[in-house]
């Protein structure tokens, strides 16, 4: 009887393991996993609900429905996040997987729905909203074809996102269709109820504005001349005392009547760049105000210099904000190439000094976009390394540990970056004037000592009397600490008293040039001097620790 009993026992265990081993037998479908990674995601752990699906997709990787949920969990994750980069990096990831969904299946529902809802909720600036339109289109379509196809709710939500879409598109009409479609469909609802308020406002009657003058056609009409400077000098004393919103609704007058004013086009672009630096009570209705302020800033701006090419006033704004906006949107090669212009033009030197401070700004930031590639495009090469430490500040530290008899810590920055680090030199005099140590000196200075001076004052109160021990390789722009031991240049303690602590630095090939000094007193108790001045050496901290 247990032979019988261990011989079925086995027969089962090798059914257990063929069942096991047989191919598709035992394992998940696409379903069961996206049926999983939904509880979790109503669940309010999109973390989770994005494992599944991916490890889904290891096991069946050529699933369209698979990747549109993915792409969908993404999103809502980029939509969570109050990290803008995170959430730029999960939105691009998103897309990806959307984009693959539609390109493995170009009639899945899932992919075609989750990419439309996307493309409509993500800001316009990332040009994802005439595709989305077009998706949800096509869901819509398919659902006329196939009714079953096409649950109902995601009818509704479609035709929800539509009219949300083409409110952005300006097409009220459309619009206005789409929100009479959810009412019909889901009389009652929440989402009937909010395209029920959309077709309200969406139905208002304009506030209809004062006809401007009669012109002929296909001609401007521009205000007379005196009224035309009578409200450009307005609106520039509403910029000027920082009433940006007042300056615009003045602008947008002008430009309403008068369409080729160079100027009014200019200062309008300005008042909404700068109205664009802070948040005001706009941004409840619209979280994207200030994202499509900049856009339209930039429109006022391509306009004004597309009038008048030679303006260097239009040029030199235009290069200034397509330099300063954020990197989406676009403009900061031609923002350089305004900025060159002017520089080069025969513009007033004032003017042209601006624009090659805000030529410098530009190529800074171009140069660290590409720092920046590297670090997210490249995570595991050598390189990265290289391109965090050129993005750090220079930044010392004082280790007390390290020094346990009595010092004076010397703390200063180096505030201005040149062609080549500077000749720097770091020392010591008595209150008097008397030379007593130099600390640091730069290995060109240390080392040419007399032949070619390009730190004076240490040359002549040193006389290089000990350039030798201390000369050291150069610094450079940022924070730097230095520590005398409270040892003279033959190596003797000196005594208690007031002592002066200098620091020298001469740039080159600008021949910049500063010497910071502070006071000290070596003693019983501990003290401290700061002193910030100048523009070279902006800060110097001296500490007696004893």
């Amino acid at each position: 009887m247990s032979e019988r009993l261990m011989a079925r026992g086995s027969i089962c265990a090798a059914l257990v393991v063929v069942l096991a081993l047989a191919p598709g037998v035992l394992a998940k479908t696409m379903d069961d996993y996206i049926t999983e990674a939904t509880g979790y995601q109503r669940a309010g752990d999109l973390a989770r609900a994005v494992e599944v699906i991916e490890t889904a997709l290891k096991e069946h990787p050529d699933n369209a429905a698979g990747y549109a949920h993915l792409g969908f969990y993404k999103g809502m994750q980029a939509g969570a996040t109050q990290n803008f980069m995170e959430a730029a990096t999960l939105s691009s990831e998103s897309f990806a997987m959307l984009d693959k969904a539609v390109a493995l299946d170009s009639l899945s529902v899932d992919a075609r729905y989750y990419r439309g809802l996307m493309g409509v909720k993500v800001p316009e600036f990332l040009g994802k909203l005439d595709g989305a339109l077009a998706d949800l289109e096509l869901v819509l379509k398919i659902r006329d074809k196939s009714p079953e196809s096409v649950p109902d709710g995601i009818v509704v939500s479609a035709y929800s996102l539509l009219g949300e879409g083409y409110q952005k598109k300006g097409n009220t009409a459309k619009a206005t269709e789409a929100w009479e479609a959810v009412t019909r469909l889901a009389p009652g609802t929440q989402t009937a109820k909010a395209a029920e308020a959309n077709l309200a406002k969406a139905t208002e009657t304009p506030v209809t504005p004062p006809a401007p003058p009669q012109s002929s056609p296909g001609q401007s009409s521009p205000l007379p001349a005196g009224d035309t400077a009578d409200l450009l000098g307005q609106a520039q004393a509403a910029m000027d005392k920082g009433d940006y919103l007042a300056a615009e609704k003045i602008l947008r007058q002008v430009i309403g009547v008068d369409s080729t004013n160079t100027r009014a086009y200019t200062m309008l672009g300005s008042a909404l760049a700068f109205a664009d630096r802070g948040y005001d009570e706009r941004i409840a209705e619209d979280t994207t105000l200030r994202t499509n302020l900049v856009f339209e800033a930039m429109k006022y701006f391509d306009k004004a210099v597309s009038l008048a090419p030679n303006d260097t006033e239009a040029r030199l704004m235009r290069g200034i904000m397509g330099v300063s906006f954020p990197f989406f949107v676009g403009k900061l090669d031609q923002g350089i190439e305004d900025l060159r212009i002017v520089a080069e033009s025969s513009a007033p030197a004032s003017t042209k000094a601006q624009a090659e401070y805000w030529l410098g700004f530009g190529y800074q930031k171009k140069g660290m976009t590409y720092w920046t590639k590297i670090v997210n495009d490249n995570p595991d090469e050598a390189v990265v390394r290289m391109a965090l430490d050129g993005m750090r500040p220079h930044i010392e530290h004082f280790d007390r540990a390290k020094y346990p008899g009595p010092v004076v810590v010397v703390d200063f920055v180096l505030g201005f970056r040149d062609e080549l680090a500077p000749q720097t030199a770091v020392w010591v005099e008595t209150d008097k004037g008397d030379f007593v140590r130099t600390i640091y000196v730069s290995g060109f200075s240390g080392h040419a000592k007399g032949v070619q001076i390009v730190l004076p004052e240490w040359a002549r109160r040193s006389a290089f009397a000990d350039a030798d021990a201390v000369t050291g390789a150069s610094i450079d722009f940022g924070h730097h600490v230095h520590v005398w031991d409270l040892k003279d240049t033959a190596g003797k303690d000196v005594r208690p008293g007031n002592y002066v602590i200098k620091v020298e630095a001469s740039y080159w090939p600008s021949m910049k040039y500063q010497v910071a000094s502070a006071a000290v007193e070596v003693g019983k108790q501990e003290n401290r001097k700061a002193v910030e001045e100048g523009n070279y050496i902006p800060y110097l901290e001296v500490k007696y620790l004893p």
